[in-house]
């Protein structure tokens, strides 16, 4: 598969990747978002060293997937026990 050679801006370094065309718009806009709470941090928290917030940012985007993680996980329980009643129902009218 083809491989776009990018720059990518964060905490005001470039970094060079190597991403697939459907890869690149995700790339993107994740790095606008990175830049984005390291702006916050900054301003919020007066922080100003860059590795600081970036250490601020990561801490902060791995709460949110584990947080999404455990809710997927609950939804996924509460699906598979929907499931589970409705086979029961249904063995109940058959």
């Amino acid at each position: 598969m083809e491989k776009l050679n990018i720059k990518v801006s964060l905490a005001n370094r470039l970094y060079p990747m190597n991403v697939t065309p459907s890869e690149e718009k995700f790339v993107r806009i994740s790095a606008s978002k990175i830049e984005k709470i390291i702006k916050e941090f900054r301003e919020k928290y007066s922080v100003r060293d860059d590795q600081d917030l970036l250490a601020m940012c990561a801490l902060q985007l791995c709460v949110k997937l584990e947080k999404l993680s455990s809710n997927k996980a609950s939804v996924d329980q509460k699906i598979l026990d929907d499931i589970i009643e409705m086979k029961h129902s249904i063995s109940q009218i058959v």
